[in-house]
């Protein structure tokens, strides 16, 4: 499998490589999308030192698709884990290649059957690849890169193999669900490359697109992310968390006239989100910024009648009648963010650690969208383990 790059992706991914920090490559034929080194596996579920056949982990393999297929969720993720736990080791680079080699063997079986059976055994992968994250990668880092590489490599194949634009779309979701896994753990950089193919495979992805830009906002790329967020809104121009990050990265690239009216625009927003608390925050400091107090008092005040239980306003309109003298006033404000409740329910009294934060519910659709269209293919998954058929898809698959 070659993937190409166009010169301008080639400049993005470099740029990222600078800010982020080179991570670990996984060493890999261009041609080939499973390709790993590596020879040895022992299997350390049964007797000390013996080695497991290639026979015996496609039996494994087999019986866990299986009862991933009959609807055996929690039981396959965990056989999953399990087997690849028994193989692959930390201390032992090669350790992967025995795994991988009998994994493909039942894909490239299943996948000759019928290719839409790669959709389910992609998101068997994709829960697995999640379940190994929130353990930690500590003797996991093998395993860590097995997983995800299987879940991105099916994923790909499958459009390959398929070549429809329903294809496209399902294994865009796929990327993109990848990716917001890993941004949510902090890996920038390899996040943002399954952002990359998630978009080659279907420009119209909103969620690829801002997850996208969060990664080079994060990373002080602030005209990257403005031009990334002028194509999410030209597709959807209602986007309210688009228009906001659009609205403070301009204001970081001293563009503050566009920022202001960006602001402007979602402060008068009728919906009582964390969006809009935060765009009226930061229209309050722009206000401050150019010395229109009244004006930045005036917006917090309005702000407060609407989300009574964000301290954050307080605080804020506080610092703006400390400025101008009134001092009664802002200690007086002070007192009533002492008497809110300490943990409120509502979501708008946290907006900002909600823009800093890797949110899941921006992948909420993309991962919606999978469960339907990977549980729709369990049928299909169940036909080919059951009816022996060993066609091999047109794509070489492992080494």
């Amino acid at each position: 499998m070659r993937r190409t790059r166009s010169p301008a992706r080639y400049a993005a991914a470099a740029a990222l490589v600078l800010l982020c920090g080179a991570g670990t490559a996984r060493a890999q034929d261009p041609n080939d999308p499973f390709a790993t080194s590596g020879v040895t596996v022992t299997d350390t579920t049964g007797q000390a030192g013996r080695r497991q056949s290639n026979d015996e982990v496609q039996g494994r393999y087999r019986k866990i698709l299986a009862a991933w297929a009959g609807g055996q969720t929690e039981k396959a993720a965990a056989d999953l884990m399990a087997l690849e736990t028994s193989v692959v080791r930390d201390s032992d680079a090669g350790s992967r290649k025995k795994l991988l080699k009998a994994e493909e063997a039942v894909i490239h079986e299943i996948g000759g059957a019928n290719i839409e059976t790669l959709v389910p055994v992609a998101m068997l992968h994709h829960e697995v690849y999640r379940r190994y994250l929130t353990m930690g990668a500590k003797g996991r880092s093998l395993l860590l890169v097995h997983s995800r590489g299987m879940t991105r490599d099916l994923a790909i194949l499958y459009k390959q193999q398929s070549g429809s634009e329903g294809a496209a779309l399902v294994s865009s979701r796929i990327l993109t669900s990848l990716g917001g896994l890993l941004q949510q753990y902090a890996q920038q950089l390899p996040a943002a490359e399954m952002f990359y193919q998630a978009l080659e495979l279907d420009p119209r992805n909103s969620a690829a697109r801002i997850a996208l830009s969060i990664v080079y906002e994060k990373n002080s790329q602030y005209q990257s992310a403005v031009d990334v967020l002028r194509k999410v809104l030209a597709a959807d121009p209602d986007h309210a968390e688009a228009k906001l990050r659009l609205a403070l990265n301009l204001k970081r690239l001293d563009k503050a006239g566009e920022a202001q009216k960006i602001l402007t625009e979602l402060a008068a927003a009728r919906p009582g989100d964390w969006v809009t608390s935060l765009a009226i925050q930061e229209l309050a400091r722009l206000y401050s910024e150019k010395g229109q107090a009244a004006n930045a008092q005036k917006a917090l005040e309005a702000a407060i009648a609407r989300f009574p239980d964000d301290a954050r306003l307080y605080v804020q309109l506080a610092a703006v009648l400390d400025h101008k003298g009134e001092m009664r006033a802002a200690q007086a404000l002070m007192e009533k963010v002492l008497a809110l409740p300490p943990s409120p329910t509502s979501t708008t009294a946290s907006s900002r650690l909600l823009y800093n934060t890797t949110r899941q519910e921006t992948f909420e659709e993309a991962r919606h969208f999978l469960d339907e269209n990977a549980h729709s293919r369990l049928p299909l998954l169940a036909e080919a383990l059951n009816v022996p058929n060993h066609a091999a898809i047109a794509v070489r698959v492992g080494s």
